[in-house]
């Protein structure tokens, strides 16, 4: 019994050190594409008209991949630092976050995003959980292409658990996929904006929770993701 602890503290360890590695290596290299980025803008602007259409383009298409690294290496830092520091619970107006969330991020003119019933307070770390929604509704955003489409927020109430919905009309999702999805660098493979890092922060900041993560989806028919957050992980406000 005493090995095993040993080996599960030493497991731990090595494990808080790997986060640690790739939170500083993350922001190093943050700090380098973000200067690369500022790099580039300042060529189109001072060359723009001397290297050519076909080269602004090519230009145009490097700060492309330079704004997916970007968005990459920020997913591994949310991940690595989920579980490292400890849940600061505050009480959240879920409904306010959501809405907030809904006003912040581009939303598309041909897809209306709405909330359906009234989501609850919740004694929860805001930050986390706004992980949580922004990927859900990003990627129910990013992956419909219908020329009417729609996402739809929603919650439901047990005894013991808060049920949340987020359900699109989007692409939908191939039933091979629907577990694969959460693991970390796990993307569909047509989504060009997807680091594969947004499902596995959601579902690690909701095993901190003890909550679940599934899904129901058709392909071309859309897509519903449901979540839950166990009463006894958080008090209700």
């Amino acid at each position: 019994m005493r090995q095993k602890e040993h080996l599960l503290q030493k497991l731990k360890h090595q494990n808080e050190q790997l986060n640690d590695y790739a939170h500083l290596v993350s922001h190093d290299l943050k700090s380098s594409i973000r200067s690369l980025s500022a790099l580039l803008s300042w060529i189109k602007e001072d060359c723009g008209e001397k290297i050519g259409e076909e080269s602004v383009n090519n230009l145009n298409l490097m700060e492309e991949k330079i704004e997916k690294m970007d968005k990459f290496l920020e997913d591994i830092i949310n991940y690595s630092e989920i579980g490292v520091k400890s849940l600061k619970t505050i009480t959240v107006d879920i409904d306010e976050l959501v809405n907030e969330i809904i006003q912040s991020i581009d939303i598309p003119n041909n897809i209306n995003v709405v909330i359906k019933n009234k989501l609850p307070i919740l004694n929860v770390d805001a930050r986390r959980l706004r992980q949580v929604f922004q990927n859900l509704i990003s990627n129910a955003l990013n992956f419909n292409n219908k020329e009417v489409g729609f996402v739809e927020i929603s919650v439901e109430e047990t005894e013991y658990f808060f049920t949340f919905s987020i359900e699109d009309n989007g692409q939908g999702i191939p039933k091979k996929y629907h577990e694969k999805i959460f693991n970390t660098f796990t993307t569909l493979g047509y989504q060009e904006k997807s680091t594969g890092m947004g499902l596995s922060i959601v579902k690690r900041v909701l095993d901190l929770y003890g909550g679940n993560i599934w899904l129901e989806s058709e392909v071309t028919r859309g897509t519903i993701f449901y979540f839950t957050i166990p009463k006894n992980k958080m008090n209700e406000a």
